[in-house]
């Protein structure tokens, strides 16, 4: 699980650990990852892991390989999502985000996918974005990145399936999470308040609830498909 410290990852490594799974809780937030590892207890660990290093996310899928001696399932939910017009943007802007959100999704699925292989058995669900489908407005390299994992899942899912691994991504839409909110004006949160079709912004419960199933029955029978709460243009 990474990104597991807060938000969208901890409430999904709440209910895995719920619903009988052992966690491994990995986010770059060493003392966020430990305290959602005491809230679930003995069945998780926490690991301090920068997903933008490959070597580190070696190290996080070898620590978890030796804590529990097995790896079926992946939630990788690590992501970073800054916002600045392109006009300002530096090389080292649009990098850092390409490097967190697409290239840390290949690291910890390469190294998953080599734990999984020999055993024939696995599933992987990645957390894309609405974004990377329609784009946004000073968010151009987060948008780009995520349109990246989901072309790479539903490629990654085809390389994988005949090894009886699946890959799903799931586009959670705005969701009331710390990252969120962080980066989200008042205004334009009321705004998304306005426009959403349901008008309410989903929960991070919401979303485990989504990754539960893909984890379990869905991840048995669905590969290569995004799951998207719902659609707002704009």
């Amino acid at each position: 699980m990474t990104g597991g410290a807060s938000g969208i990852g901890r409430a999904c490594a709440l209910l895995l650990a719920a619903n009988g799974a052992r966690v491994a809780v990995a986010d770059r937030d060493a003392d966020g990852a430990s305290a959602v590892q005491a809230e679930i207890g003995a069945n998780a660990i926490a690991i301090t892991v920068d997903v933008a290093d490959s070597a580190a996310v070696q190290a996080m899928t070898d620590r978890t390989m030796a804590a529990f001696g097995r790896i079926d399932i992946l939630v990788h939910c690590a992501g970073i999502s800054p916002r600045k017009a392109v006009v300002d943007m530096s090389d080292e802007d649009w990098r850092g985000v390409i490097a967190v959100n697409l290239d840390g999704t290949m690291y910890a699925t390469r190294a998953v996918a080599r734990v999984m292989l020999p055993v024939a058995n696995g599933t992987m669900i990645l957390i894309a974005s609405d974004r990377g489908l329609l784009g946004q407005a000073n968010k151009s390299a987060y948008a780009a990145s995520k349109g990246g994992v989901i072309a790479y899942a539903k490629s990654l899912a085809l390389e994988l399936a005949a090894h009886g691994i699946t890959v799903n991504a799931i586009n959670p839409g705005t969701t009331d999470t710390p990252l969120v909110r962080a980066n989200m004006p008042a205004e334009l949160w009321e705004s998304r308040l306005k426009t959403d079709p349901l008008g309410k912004m989903s929960q991070p419960e919401d979303i485990a609830e989504m990754v539960l199933f893909l984890a379990g029955a869905g991840g048995r029978f669905m590969t290569g498909q995004l799951m998207t709460t719902r659609m707002r243009f704009g």
